[in-house]
């Protein structure tokens, strides 16, 4: 019985919302020429337009950064890419539900739906998510106007009249008591309340891991930058005459406030009225203002459509349910790996959905195979070369997925539940990880992020990322390359035909020594030396030679 008068109530608000923007553009296009306002247009510098598209499309790397370390907290981050695509969609939901809430809302019933999570964890991670963004704005906000005290922007004896009328004001103050009242009359186990709830015991929960707090405010801070950037990039585009950005920075962050009210249709009426009067009071022609405020909504639409886009050839995709796997086989070649070995086993063991260990040695001459057995692995010999190796031990396994793990990789306990996760997905038919040397020089730094680039541009993973694959798709791709080098180029090529590749939300952490026998610059050109000649179509025994070269 309640359902029919919480629907009545959402259509209500969306119609106070409309008329909230309706009216607030009928008052600020009272106070603009229309010729001005089509001069501006005109003389529009289509480069300055064009930053502001590429910086609004900035905005959704930190955002979906912020959300996934908020869905981590709640054990429901799939992997990076998935989080990243599903807030390019939000983005078109806040659009077309007039706001965070709707849109919050939507984004994770969908994110629950595709992904095959529970909706209630998955809600959780909005307070949070939306706790950051404020810090974030807070943080930039105070910033931008300390800048503008020192430059002198508050020196001036003049008062700041927002000049719209009075009872234009008073009415939109009303409306918004309104809404706001229809709020509080709800339940006390309504939503609003649930969320209240949900962001004091995951709030405590952010406390207890600083780090995370720490990467979501910075998300939280490049949110604002890039969003401000926006308005500042439009305006450039449309003003004739040069800009005080000292004593206009701190009216940027303001008037992004105003446009995120949840009382108006994305921000219409109340953006354009907010960069009349704040912009106004520095001189910045109506028509001016009002055109930046127009473009900066442009902006926002069409980065919506991307996101309608996103969102239509995405379902598609996830229709096409696969089940998702329960168990990993590990696959270590070795070669004289004694020393290294126990840890690696060690580390592998307690990972609780690893089912089997399984060990091809190549011929070593230590006590390899003797403490592979002691350790309880499957163990198998074959000629020497790594990918045969892996080849002949992924034909022997017998889990859900294979996953190719180097004798000096050290696995973290939560890696199989986040390559699990990554098959929630269902174009995803391999991955790896997050990749950290121990004891690494300086020049070493940033291998987290080489992992990125890698995947996202250069559209591979490397071996000592723990390379892990389906094993029906393995199969199917004609098993692991039987090759002594370059196998995880050749098969991730194989497995794009096939689907995605992802990285899971866990770091492996991988021996340097290689590195420190060669030096890590000698080191680096030989492998992209390696790679080059690959990808010229060098046979593996030459590339082979190249790479073992003393």
């Amino acid at each position: 019985m309640e359902a029919v008068p919480e629907k009545k109530s959402r259509v209500w608000l969306r119609l106070s919302c409309v008329m909230v923007s309706a009216v607030a553009l009928f008052m600020v296009f009272r106070r603009v020429n229309p010729g001005g306002l089509a001069t501006a247009f005109r003389h529009l510098h289509f480069g300055w337009f064009l930053v502001a598209v590429a910086l609004h499309g900035s905005i959704f790397l930190p955002v979906a950064w912020r959300w996934h370390l908020m869905l981590r907290l709640t054990d429901c981050a799939v992997h990076p890419a998935a989080t990243a695509r599903m807030s390019l969609i939000g983005h078109f939901f806040y659009t077309v539900l007039f706001g965070a809430a709707g849109g919050d809302l939507a984004k994770s019933a969908l994110y629950a739906r595709w992904y095959r999570l529970p909706l209630p964890k998955i809600l959780v991670a909005i307070p949070l998510d939306r706790l950051l963004g404020f810090c974030g704005l807070a943080a930039f906000a105070g910033l931008a106007f300390g800048w503008a005290a020192l430059t002198g922007a508050f020196s001036t004896n003049e008062i700041i009249v927002l000049r719209w009328p009075a009872g234009w004001a008073i009415g939109i103050l009303a409306l918004s008591v309104l809404l706001f009242a229809t709020l509080l009359r709800r339940r006390s186990d309504s939503m609003w309340t649930q969320w209240l709830r949900a962001l004091a015991a995951r709030g405590r929960l952010l406390i207890s891991v600083p780090r995370v707090a720490a990467q979501g405010l910075l998300c939280g801070f490049l949110v604002q930058v890039a969003m401000s950037g926006v308005l500042a990039s439009n305006l450039q585009a449309v003003s004739g005459t040069p800009l005080r950005w000292g004593n206009l920075l701190w009216t940027l962050p303001v008037i992004s406030v105003m446009s995120a009210l949840p009382i108006t249709v994305v921000g219409l009426g109340f953006r354009e009225g907010a960069a009349l009067a704040l912009l106004g009071f520095y001189g910045i022609p109506a028509a001016d203002a009002v055109a930046a405020s127009l473009l900066t909504l442009l902006v926002s639409l069409f980065w919506a459509a991307m996101g309608a886009t996103l969102f239509w050839r995405e379902d598609n995709l996830q229709s096409l349910r696969v089940a998702i796997p329960k168990t990993l086989s590990v696959v270590i070649p070795t070669l004289n790996e004694a020393e290294s070995l126990t840890e690696t086993v060690r580390r592998a063991r307690a990972v609780p959905e690893v089912c089997e260990i399984v060990v091809v040695d190549g011929g070593s001459h230590d006590r390899t195979r003797e403490i592979a057995a002691q350790l309880g692995c499957r163990v198998f010999t074959s000629a020497p070369g790594r990918g045969g190796q892996m080849r002949l031990g992924a034909a022997q396994a017998t889990g859900d997925v294979i996953m190719m793990l180097h004798a000096d990789t050290w696995l973290p306990a939560k890696a199989g539940r986040a390559a699990i996760n990554c098959f929630r997905d269902a174009r995803v038919v391999g991955g790896g990880y997050w990749k950290m040397f121990r004891e690494a020089s300086p020049l070493l730094l940033g291998s987290r992020f080489k992992c990125a680039v890698r995947l996202y541009l250069g559209q591979r993973i490397v071996g000592d990322q723990a390379l892990f694959v389906r094993r029906d798709v393995l199969e199917a791709v004609g098993g692991l390359p039987d090759m002594p080098l370059m196998e995880e180029f050749e098969l991730c090529g194989r497995l794009r035909q096939r689907g995605r590749l992802a990285l899971a939300d866990a770091t492996v952490v991988t021996s340097a020594r290689r590195f420190t026998k060669l030096g890590v610059v000698r080191t680096y050109l030989r492998m992209w030396r390696v790679a080059t000649q690959y990808r010229l179509g060098a046979s593996p025994e030459d590339l082979r030679r190249i790479y073992e070269r003393e």
